[in-house]
């Protein structure tokens, strides 16, 4: 700043018809006095007290944490020390952009990241709040949701004269990996803006503002090697009711329509603003609302709704799809993963439904289905420079994964399965199977499972791990939920013979897995096949695909299986790591073979509820969901380190398929909604399943808008001593078959169950940790009310651990890795396989109302709902190691 003051001389501009300044060869600033037909003229008034959309996280600054603002056609992504890049896509217009104060009467400016107090993250916008002892200033930052436009409202509070002056370095570079030269700055006078372009003169970005009154100018041949500066005055008693605007503009045409963009903007910010906060306002509204007795769980889901969707972004010529997520780029034009990418969108298309954005889920499959390569294959990921290089030609980035093609057939398979919708399967069919023509000319005959060899990665893209084996378990996984997807489809489409080969070619699939793939040392499905048809037993995380897809897998193998993934070599208090700690290729720093991601850390909770797990995969769900705002407020981090909480040093801080691992294990685990797709049957009615594993110290868990066919179900679970209830609402146009099948405590014996008031009949299912009612498939039709009512005496309810770590401790909760229960033997009714690290004692919450239970010696404190038992671990602690142990409960 001061190297380049030292060149500065003040002139004056009147009010002249609107040209561009070339000065060619000075360093220029410019006072700008203010005219009565300049674009302040035209700038809308801008109440201070703007609209909200009822969503806030308030923060205090951490530097190194990250903060973006994200619109459909541009993003802002910063760090928490006030400095941050923006981007109107597919251009970098700038970095550092930063903030300094200068009251009158004060010498030196002083820097805005000593000032910062507060950050205030709403859907819509981020707040920096700066605050000094004669004055404050809020930074307003927000984009508009379908304009190529970055906008900063600045609102002060200052008894004198307040200067603000921006400064930023000058980017004006297209996203990865295209590029373009001769980039040059110039003024716009009466726009009080400054051109950034490059030597065509054809794209080309304005930032100003009305309230401008010095600026800086470099030569118009190239741009700055430093920053550049815009200073703008606030008088106080001027405009008290207003905030004033700092605009960022883009045209990928020429400088007249960028110039066009902006006059529309200030002309129409306040109505954008508005339309921006309603748009946030009317998704809360109409999606799904989850309420526990856990405020930070309700806020962790809610957030995760809202980061799924902030990751819209729109091309004019290929339409709006779901990127991956947000991250800054630093010096570099690659920030993040904005970008389109086939999977992470299909992953969260599943959320979007379960969130009961249908309509949302549907676009992102539409965005895929238009760039479905002409042999069938999906695409893995596209730039949003696409149009600017020959992105399908020259780069081998778009179609290089495997796992996107099976993963869109399973994919179309759920959004079928929850809508019934014949007008979506008729639009995609032809898609449908050409991809699945795709994957069958990838599958090796003798075993029926997709080769990696042939389709491209999947489970590993960097590290040790790439090229160990021809076949993984996460392609075969996806490949599995491909063909169970495809056999109702089929059927539906009167597709018998497509049908029938679906079905062979599952369970041939599924018999090579269970056949040659199962490790029965280390009860799991092992990672790969090597090229000589070996087994490559690496222990991690995989196989929870493969788990969470399928349920028509052994199930004392799959139940084997999600149960390893608890254990404390995979198991973190932060999510499941890739591979185990105790596998000399473990890296806890490695992209592939160390760290845990959030995402798959959900495929293993979602893997454990489907497989009687309730209590490891609440421990896993809540450990990633905890994750929300680690790094990004609201958002989950891309991975962690495998052996601290942290997140990876150059991890992606806003990940939206992170927050499908936030969602999906919440829906369809605790909440244990999922839809079956239609009944056999022309007019087969959409079937559902409703069967809640709440954690037994929940009183109440409650639901609304979970969308379904044209209609949506809302409930809520009551756990009471001694007495379940679960009331569903259902209201749509078309009948519904629900399933409905609450959980007691383990070992509880059922005396009598009722709907609305009037006994049924019923049928018990003892899982280790639970017991399932089960009733009569019930129909709805809408408007109707249900409830359940289940009388029940004994149980013994085990608290599921919620781990806490704190930043960079290692994991060190008390691990529940199975649980099994024999109401025949009163000395056992419920036997725990636990693991604690030696020499530690850890308490484990019991809810019940038998009056004498016991754990063979060990201590039991009454509570008013029932005990809290010490388990202590014998050993030392050498390495901070986990030991195992048993515990049985009598009474």
């Amino acid at each position: 700043m001061k190297t380049a003051r030292k060149f500065v001389f003040v002139i004056e501009t009147f009010c002249v018809p609107r040209r561009r300044e070339k000065f060619g060869y000075l360093l220029l600033i410019a006072g700008i006095f203010f005219c009565p037909n300049s674009i302040a003229a035209q700038e809308q008034r801008l109440p201070a007290n703007l609209p909200e959309s009822g969503a806030v996280l308030r923060d205090s600054p951490q530097p190194l944490h990250f903060f973006d603002v994200t619109g459909r056609k541009a993003a802002v992504f910063g760090r928490q020390d006030g400095q941050f890049e923006a981007w109107i896509y597919p251009m970098k217009l700038l970095h550092n952009f930063r903030l300094e104060f200068q009251q009158e009467g004060q010498l030196e400016p002083l820097r805005g990241e000593t000032l910062l107090r507060q950050v205030v993250t709403r859907p819509e916008s981020t707040t920096l709040v700066y605050v000094h002892p004669n004055f404050s200033v809020r930074e307003i930052i927000w984009t508009p949701l379908d304009n190529p436009v970055v906008v900063i409202y600045f609102e002060v509070n200052s008894s004198k004269p307040l200067d603000i002056t921006a400064a930023f370095v000058p980017d004006f570079k297209p996203m990865w990996p295209a590029s373009f030269g001769g980039q040059h700055s110039s003024w716009l006078a009466n726009e009080k803006a400054l051109a950034l372009m490059d030597a065509t003169e054809g794209p080309t970005a304005l930032v100003g503002s009305p309230g401008v009154s010095t600026y800086s100018q470099v030569t118009d041949h190239q741009l700055a090697a430093g920053e550049m500066l815009l200073r703008m005055r606030f008088t106080p008693g001027e405009s008290p009711s207003t905030l004033l605007p700092l605009v960022m503009a883009l045209s990928m045409e020429s400088e007249a329509k960028a110039s066009a963009v902006y006059h529309d903007v200030l002309t129409r910010s306040a109505e954008l603003f508005q339309q921006r906060t309603e748009h946030c306002r009317n998704f809360l509204e109409r999606t799904l609302s989850f309420e526990s007795p856990d405020p930070n769980l309700n806020q962790d889901f809610l957030w995760a709704k809202l980061t799924l969707d902030s990751g819209w972004v729109c091309h004019p010529r290929y339409g709006c799809g779901l990127i991956a997520g947000y991250g800054p780029s630093g010096v570099g034009e690659r920030p993040g993963f904005d970008w389109w990418f086939g999977g992470d969108a299909m992953m969260s298309s599943w959320a979007l439904e379960d969130a009961g954005d249908l309509e949302g889920a549907l676009q992102a499959l539409r965005f895929l289905k238009a760039r479905q390569r002409a042999d069938g294959k999906i695409m893995h990921e596209m730039t949003q420079s696409v149009d600017l290089l020959d992105w399908f030609g020259k780069f081998h980035y778009a179609y290089y994964h495997a796992d996107s093609t099976p993963m869109y057939l399973y994919s179309l398979g759920q959004y079928w399965r929850r809508t019934g919708d014949a007008k979506f399967l008729n639009e995609f069919w032809e898609s449908a199977k050409q991809a699945y023509a795709y994957c069958l000319s990838t599958v090796t005959p003798d075993d029926g499972l997709m080769d990696n060899t042939k389709a491209g990665l999947a489970a590993v893209e960097v590290g040790v791990l790439r090229g160990k084996v021809v076949k993984d378990i996460y392609l075969e996984g996806f490949w599995i939920g491909a063909l169970e997807a495809m056999v109702p489809m089929s059927d539906a489409k009167v597709d018998k013979s497509l049908a029938r080969d679906a079905s062979q070619r599952a369970a041939k699939a599924r018999d090579s897995l269970q056949k040659n793939w199962w490790n029965p040392e280390q009860h799991a499905f092992t990672f790969g096949i090597t090229a000589d048809g070996h087994r490559t037993d690496l222990n991690g995380v995989w196989p929870g695909v493969l788990l969470a897809l399928s349920n028509q897998l052994d199930s004392q193998h799959a139940a084997s299986a999600a149960a390893v993934l608890a254990k404390p070599d995979l198991a973190t208090d932060w999510g499941v790591r890739w591979l185990s700690n105790v596998h000399p290729l473990y890296d806890p720093l490695s992209y592939n073979n160390g760290t845990a991601w959030p995402f798959m850390s959900g495929f293993a909770a979602w893997a454990q509820y489907r497989h009687g797990l309730p209590l490891s995969g609440f421990s896993i769900w809540s450990s990633i969901a905890q994750l929300t705002g680690l790094s990004s407020p609201g958002a989950v981090p891309e991975l962690m380190n495998g052996d601290r909480y942290l997140a990876g040093e150059f991890a992606v801080p806003h990940q939206l398929f992170s927050s499908d691992g936030v969602i999906l294990p919440a829906v369809r685990g605790v909440l244990g909604l999922e839809s079956q797709g239609p009944s056999s049957g022309p007019n087969g009615a959409l079937q559902i399943s409703f069967s809640p594993n709440l954690p037994a110290d929940w009183p109440f868990l409650r639901f609304r808008r979970y969308a379904i066919g044209d209609g949506h179900l809302s409930g809520e679970v009551l756990q009471q001593r001694s007495q379940t209830i679960l009331r569903i609402t259902y209201e749509g146009n078309s009948p519904v078959t629900a399933r409905l099948a609450p959980s007691l405590p383990a070992a509880a014996h059922v005396m009598n169950v009722q709907v609305d008031g009037k006994p049924v009949k019923f049928s018990v299912r003892e899982f280790g940790s639970f017991v399932r009612v089960e009733i009569a498939p019930v129909t709805l039709r809408g408007p109707q009310q249900l409830t359940i009512t289940v009388d029940y005496n004994g149980g013994i309810g085990i608290v599921p651990p919620t781990p806490h770590p704190q930043p960079g401790e290692p994991t060190s909760s008390l691990k529940i890795l199975d649980a099994q229960s024999n109401t025949q033997n009163p000395k056992c009714l419920v036997q725990l396989i636990l693991d604690g690290i030696a020499g530690r004692a850890y308490p484990l919450q019991i809810i019940t109302t038998l009056p004498n239970l016991q754990a063979a010696g060990l201590k039991l404190d009454k509570t008013e709902t029932g005990y809290i038992l010490q388990i202590p671990f014998e050993g030392s602690n050498p390495g901070n190691n986990y030991v195992s142990r048993q515990v049985c409960f009598a009474n």
